[in-house]
């Protein structure tokens, strides 16, 4: 049937030798290298452009969760969306961590007062060094806007995880941000289903691109549901004290607009957090 027409029966072509063989396997695509995908989305001034400020409702409960004249390690800076606004509240210290040389280029212009002066530190070697020069020191942890979700397997997810438990004090406080698999990229997630089944990604990862063209960047993303979330602060032992909807709209749309983010985050205080385009968690060791 074509177009509501009948349409008469083809005579079935005769099969070729090549017709009969089996067919290879589609190859799987390695995944991103989320180091060199960033270096080009900040050296491209595109991050920059999408996320010009920081979420005013996130930034708002990291500064009720950083005392006085405390101190913070802000894990996936970035360009310092979050450390700059929180280095400017007197008497911090910080130590922001970054996989990306041109994030850390970029934090160290932009952010150079406060290394001259040493409340900053910018640091991009390996986590477990990291947490072996910082025991049990800091106030507030951060992994904002789905910097933990960026990286590849559950079991490396959760070792980063329990690395900063271990740097925080034992009343410190991790904020964490991750993509709501509920909302976010549903056409990706049909589209890298195929690479689940195989075993390629993980239940929950999907593959997507930011740019165009010759500007296009490939990048990973792990989505997470809410029961996740808990499930995997509970595994590397700390003590979750709330989920909530870190925004309703797309965070594109509340950073970029004053008077949108702050209807937006009038509007989160009633939502349930299964509605939230990105999931934000506190949690305690």
């Amino acid at each position: 049937m074509l177009d509501g027409r009948m349409t008469a029966p083809r005579e079935p072509a005769e099969r070729t030798v090549a017709d009969s063989a089996p067919q290879a396997a589609p190859q799987m695509p390695k995944l991103p290298d989320i180091s060199g995908s960033y270096d080009r989305y900040i050296a491209s001034g595109l991050y920059d452009r999408r996320y010009p400020h920081p979420n005013r409702r996130t930034l708002g409960k990291m500064k009720r969760c950083l005392p006085a004249g405390g101190r913070f390690l802000d894990v996936g800076a970035g360009t310092g969306r979050y450390t700059l606004p929180l280095l400017q509240v007197k008497g911090t210290r910080a130590v922001a961590h970054d996989i990306c040389p041109v994030a850390r280029k970029t934090l160290a212009e932009r952010l150079g007062k406060f290394v001259g002066d040493e409340r900053l530190v910018i640091r991009g070697d390996d986590m477990d060094a990291l947490a072996a020069d910082h025991p049990r020191a800091f106030d507030l942890g951060l992994l904002a806007f789905g910097v933990l979700a960026h990286i590849a397997r559950r079991k490396e997810r959760l070792h980063l995880l329990r690395a900063i438990r271990s740097m925080l004090k034992a009343d410190g406080t991790l904020i964490l941000s991750v993509p709501n698999a509920r909302r976010r990229f549903r056409a990706e997630q049909r589209t890298s289903a195929p690479l689940v089944h195989a075993g390629t990604l993980e239940p929950g990862d999907i593959l997507y691109k930011r740019g165009q063209d010759n500007g296009e960047i490939r990048l990973f993303y792990h989505l997470y549901t809410l029961p996740e979330v808990r499930g995997d602060l509970a595994e590397a032992g700390f003590r979750v004290t709330s989920v909530r909807a870190e925004s309703l709209l797309s965070e594109r749309a509340v950073v970029r607009d004053p008077l949108v983010g702050w209807l937006d985050a009038a509007a989160c205080r009633v939502a349930l957090a299964s509605m939230g385009y990105d999931l934000l968690a506190i949690a305690r060791p």
